[in-house]
């Protein structure tokens, strides 16, 4: 299925100058607006969606608003090949300043979701990448989508999670966190966004039984009071299965 902006364009660009002001006010002279790397909150969400990923290992792995990259450089010491992506200009910039001493990561700038589409002519310059990973694959065995989706409208919601159905490789992973609470000046909350992923997955998974098509496994779930976490796999094989347990 095609996923295309249906909203008018002077509507988007009018959005998207209100989230850029959004994020540049909090960035203001402060490079960690979220306590990232103060807060036990943040450490241990961090801590939990690095252990729920059902594999220790991945090759080539993106992650969608990474802000100042500090689960970035958790995510780099289990991939062979990282793109990070945020919007905002002073986040990448110490995204790219804690990614330094990890050369097979890359970040890059970019409005979500048209980054997304346009992501083989940002692509990365292959001698950042190992030399076992394509640089302009457009096919992922780890996505990340951690607190950003509830910024964005629900069309553009949409349109991510269908890119991530579509650029998510055979056996790969896709791993969405989310705050439940309301933030001020934006409808979505993780509860809304986290519904709607539930509808997206269930409804692909429906088309596909018919087609004999492989499913997305619904991995694993966290129903944390501050916060909601879901694994898709794209793969029938659980964890236990893959280590021949069962």
């Amino acid at each position: 299925m095609s996923h295309t902006f249906n909203t008018n364009l002077a509507d988007i660009r009018q959005y998207d100058n209100s989230l850029k002001n959004y994020f540049d006010t909090l960035y203001h002279n402060n490079p960690d607006p979220w306590q990232y790397q103060t807060r036990w909150y943040e450490k241990r969400k961090r801590d939990i969606c690095l252990a729920i990923l059902p594999k220790s290992h991945y090759t080539h792995a993106i992650e969608l608003g990474c802000g100042n990259g500090v689960l970035s450089e958790l995510l780099a010491q289990r991939c062979q090949a990282l793109i990070s992506i945020d919007g905002n200009q002073q986040a990448v910039q110490l995204a790219k300043e804690r990614l330094a001493k990890w050369p097979h990561a890359h970040v890059i700038q970019g409005v979500i979701p048209p980054v997304l589409l346009n992501l083989e002519q940002k692509s990365v310059d292959s001698s950042s990448l190992s030399n076992n990973v394509c640089a302009t694959d457009s096919r992922f065995d780890l996505i990340v989508i951690s607190e950003v989706l509830y910024y964005l409208q629900p069309n553009d919601i949409d349109t991510v999670v269908a890119w991530a159905q579509q650029n998510i490789a055979i056996g790969g992973t896709l791993l969405f966190c989310h705050w439940r609470y309301a933030i001020d000046g934006f409808a979505m909350t993780g509860e809304t966004v986290h519904q709607r992923l539930h509808q997206a997955f269930n409804a692909v998974n429906d088309n596909d039984k018919a087609s004999c098509q492989v499913l997305f496994n619904h991995q694993s779930q966290v129903v944390d009071s501050d916060f909601l976490l879901d694994v898709w796999q794209n793969s029938l094989n659980t964890v236990a299965m893959q280590e021949n347990l069962i």
